[in-house]
């Protein structure tokens, strides 16, 4: 079924009627996001030579995913409470202070507790940042300031991986923490005057921080699950899924299990989407470097080639969306991306390199269409005045679908390596686990309408 057809509406939507300096916060706010994670991990092989402790490095990224799973719902509510301006402005100081005690951290424990306080703060006020568009745009801008934000990634990701390889080989790694601290408190700057205007409700409800803490124990439980292949792997890691959903029942909208139409819809849709795409994107170096043997540069040309396509699916999802119905969207984009890690996985069976790369380009287009389709139902599916908790619900089923993907893709690999197989084995299962969840994806999206 087509949406009704709509104009597509000009850029004055996004940055018209005073809106510039907000949507210029917001563009800064996703630009110090990509920024950050990927200077970083650009870094970090210089933070291993200098600090040592090995055993802390997964932690320094675990850490700040999970920490976010306690303070997005958090913040969402409270934004919806008291209004998006101090959430936001109180988030970004606790990121901002992260990022300092991760830039002065003397030991890779203290870097991995600094990262705890800088994701808290990080993924809290980015949350608040969405709920401010749900908020401040008239929904017809929505889908052309999302593509504007995807583009803003695809910029960082070109630019960050060098910025921190040459700090951190020049001047030091802590630098590579620090470069972001002037974009933070310009995007303060920017997005303050933009947000204050903008009323909560204090009708509300609030959220028992129990709950979301409840779920952040469990993910961190079936990640350790998920890295060991040890008899106790397999009951932790069932103990962690059900009480993770135990928990779940209290953070995210009544009936997502069965992706009831409405906003629980795009919480399942989120969780599968976020699932299938980064399971197989987590996985995309290894397999082209581990089972083909192409250098560590060339298989970086595969995530660039995702991050243009994401883009540039998003973008014409920005238009197609005023014609095209968004159940549709999220199927065909869904259907697509299964489509194009399917051809990458030939990989694995001696395909040309040319026919992975464009089966993963493929995908890329795939994911772009269907990502921003959902994140904009969940805007649209909100009652007056939830905008920021339906945007948390979204945010949150999306980091448990990467948790649950990334730790049964770990759990493959460990089992493989135990048992002595090829990287083959494990990489098949990686990229069969993606299909599935995609194609998943693709069937529940008719269940995406009010």
């Amino acid at each position: 079924m087509a949406a009704p057809s709509v104009p597509v509406p000009s850029w004055r939507a996004v940055v018209g009627s005073g809106r510039g300096p907000l949507t210029a916060g917001l563009v800064l706010v996703e630009f110090v996001s990509g920024m950050q994670s990927l200077v970083v991990v650009a870094a970090m092989p210089r933070v291993l030579h200098d600090l040592g402790g090995v055993g802390f490095y997964g932690t320094v990224f675990s850490g700040y995913m999970l920490s976010g799973l306690i303070s997005i719902p958090l913040a969402g509510r409270v934004a919806d409470r008291e209004g998006p301006a101090m959430p936001f402005l109180r988030m970004l100081a606790c990121f901002g202070i992260g990022t300092v005690l991760c830039a002065l951290a003397p030991s890779m424990p203290l870097l991995a507790a600094a990262r705890v306080v800088q994701g808290y703060g990080g993924g809290a006020a980015y949350t608040v940042a969405y709920g401010a568009v749900a908020k401040g745009y008239p929904s017809e801008a929505r889908p052309r300031l999302l593509a504007l934000l995807t583009a803003t990634w695809v910029v960082s990701g070109l630019i960050a991986p060098s910025i921190g390889a040459v700090l951190a080989s020049t001047v030091g790694w802590r630098w590579a923490f620090a470069v972001v601290l002037p974009l933070v408190v310009l995007a303060g700057a920017l997005a303050m005057p933009g947000l204050r205007p903008l009323r909560g409700a204090p009708d509300v409800a609030a959220l028992a921080p129990l709950w979301p803490l409840v779920v952040t124990v469990a993910c961190a439980a079936g990640l350790v699950a998920g890295s060991e292949a040890q008899w106790w792997s397999a009951p932790l890691g069932a103990l962690s899924i059900a009480v993770a959903v135990w928990g779940l029942s209290r953070v995210l909208p009544r009936g997502w299990l069965r992706a009831a139409p409405g906003a629980p819809s795009a919480v399942t849709l989120a969780l599968l989407l976020n699932f299938a795409f980064f399971t197989a994107d987590s996985f995309i170096t290894l397999l082209l470097t581990g089972v083909r043997g192409v250098s560590v540069g060339e298989a970086g040309v595969a995530v660039t080639l995702v991050a243009i396509s994401w883009s540039a699916g998003s973008w014409w999802q920005s238009r197609a969306i005023r014609q095209v119905a968004p159940a549709l969207l999220v199927g065909g984009g869904a259907a697509v991306f299964c489509l194009g890690t399917v051809v990458t996985a030939a990989l694995l069976w001696g395909a040309p390199l040319w026919l992975g790369y464009l089966g993963w380009t493929v995908a890329g287009f795939g994911v772009g269409v269907a990502f921003p389709t959902i994140l904009l139902a969940s805007m649209d599916f909100a009652r007056a005045g939830d905008e920021t908790s339906a945007v948390a619900a979204r945010f949150i089923s999306g980091r448990i679908g990467i948790v649950l993907g990334t730790g049964l893709g770990g759990a493959a690999v460990a089992v493989v390596h135990a048992a002595g197989r090829p990287l083959t084995w494990s990489m098949a299962a990686v990229f069969a686990l993606a299909a599935v969840a995609a194609l998943a994806c693709a069937v529940t999206s008719p269940r995406l309408r009010p």
